[in-house]
């Protein structure tokens, strides 16, 4: 039996017995028992009326004293036995008797993966935890949980489809029992159908409108700390800051969730972590670099109905007392693009790398207060020129 408020959140199709075949199911809604029932209606002057419930959807009422009918209101009202909750019942048929395992998805009930990067200058630290989050307004005992990590997509009663990819979900088994004076762990289970799950088998409580929070993965994280910008190409000149930015790579799965990034113990910035698959890099960025910036000014050489060609030069700036990695990506998607090196100082010319949509500038020790100052011709052909590119 599930009460009305808990039934709504189950998600639908999900509620299954699992350990025994299931012959058939049933699910009735049950109203409240107040039909025929013994209240007793407050009203601003007076003794409270006793009165009996003749319908209960409108709370129609009859006084017992003169017979007549009345409707109240469900603060007014005070009960003789307590009144049963409005909800659904669902009876399964099973094929044998034993131990049996009712299961459902439910949306009040959800976790999202967060975690904590921590930087030192000669370490760094990587924290995963599991945020379980019960925006219901009832106590749950779990005996066994799993938690879902990647793209779950469920299928609504509205009959479309509502992503969980976003903060994926949560799987509760209703066996309950008493909780455990020691923290339950989170074991990874591995992957399945392309998603990855873990589980809790120690049992316990989630309480209403509560967050209960456990480490849930201890990935092996490469971390590469620098200053980089991805711009788009454009006609005009340009400057600005480069963003702090941090390129991880896990030796692990990690579901996507908030990674809050602190230096020497002090939190500095926030960023949103993708799913990242195993060997696989992705870049935070925590904000924008005050003291590392870009000049970015274009010369139009020419422009033709199908070509163009524009000279560039490019200075990023360093004002710390420190030296810095750097990395400026410009992305030119909507042609395609050859680049001629125009530098003076051809050693300039390593720092470039190329690809068909795009080049990056990268260089690994940029000295405290210096510059450095990149010139090149960007030659486009339009796309709808050629079709076979």
């Amino acid at each position: 039996y599930f009460p009305r408020e808990v039934y709504d959140q189950i998600v639908n199709g999900s509620l299954s017995v699992e350990g025994i075949e299931v012959l058939s199911q049933n699910s009735v809604t049950k109203a409240n028992n107040l039909e025929n029932q013994t209240v007793f209606i407050r009203r601003a002057k007076g003794d409270p009326i006793e009165c009996e419930v003749v319908r209960a959807s409108d709370l129609l009422l009859k006084e017992k004293a003169t017979g007549r009918f009345i409707r109240g209101a469900n603060h007014e009202l005070e009960y003789v036995s307590i009144p049963e909750e409005e909800g659904q019942e669902i009876t399964f048929a099973l094929k044998q008797s034993g131990n049996a395992t009712l299961s459902y998805l439910i949306n009040g009930i959800q976790w999202s993966p967060r975690y904590n990067l921590n930087v030192s200058p000669d370490d760094h630290g990587f924290e995963a935890w599991a945020d379980m989050i019960n925006r219901t307004k009832r106590d749950y005992q779990i005996k066994h949980t799993e938690l879902f990590g990647g793209d779950v997509q469920l299928r609504q009663s509205t009959n479309q489809f509502r992503s969980f990819a976003k903060r994926c979900c949560i799987q509760e088994c209703c066996c309950c029992c008493d909780s455990s004076s020691a923290p339950p762990q989170i074991e990874a289970q591995g992957e399945l159908a392309g998603l990855y799950f873990y589980s809790i088998d120690q049992p316990f409580v989630l309480t209403q409108q509560s967050t209960f929070s456990l480490p849930f993965v201890k990935p092996i994280l490469k971390l590469d700390k620098y200053s980089g910008l991805t711009n788009h190409f454009q006609e005009q000149n340009q400057k600005g800051k480069l963003n702090r930015m941090y390129r991880i790579e896990s030796d692990r799965f990690l579901p996507k969730g908030t990674v809050t990034i602190r230096e020497d113990g002090r939190v500095v910035g926030q960023s949103q972590l993708n799913d990242l698959s195993k060997g696989e890099s992705q870049e935070l960025s925590a904000g924008q670099d005050p003291d590392v910036s870009f000049v970015r000014q274009v010369k139009i050489l020419s422009q033709q109905r199908q070509s163009a060609s524009y000279l560039v030069q490019l200075t990023i700036s360093n004002s710390k007392s420190k030296s810095i990695k750097y990395q400026y990506k410009e992305i030119i998607s909507s042609a395609k693009f050859t680049f001629i090196h125009k530098n003076e100082n051809e050693q300039l010319d390593r720092f470039v790398e190329l690809t068909p949509q795009n080049f990056t500038i990268r260089n690994q020790d940029l000295q405290s207060n210096q510059q450095q100052t990149f010139t090149f011709e960007l030659a486009l052909e339009y796309k709808d020129n050629y079709q076979q590119y």
